[in-house]
C-alpha cells in the first residue's frame, strides 16, 4: 500500500469509539480480505471442517484489497 493512500473513517465512528482497540475492530470489519476469510472459516465450520482460528494482528496502515 502506498503511503499516499488513505482510509476514510466517518466522524460518527471516531466519536463513538473509546479505545484504539475499538477503532482497530472497526477497521478490520471493513477490510474485505479479513471479512472474506471470516466468512470462509464460518462456512467451513458449518460444513464440519472446523479449524482452530489463529490470532493475527492487522498491519498499520491497514491493507485494503
Amino acid at each position: 500500500m502506498a503511503t499516499s493512500e488513505k482510509v476514510e473513517i466517518p466522524v460518527a465512528v471516531l466519536e463513538s469509539v473509546d479505545t484504539l482497540d475499538e477503532l482497530e475492530d472497526w477497521l478490520m470489519a471493513h477490510n474485505p480480505a479479513i471479512m472474506e476469510e471470516l466468512r470462509k472459516a464460518r462456512q467451513d465450520d458449518l460444513n464440519g471442517k472446523f479449524r482452530p482460528w489463529k490470532p493475527r494482528h492487522a498491519t498499520w496502515p491497514p491493507v485494503f484489497l
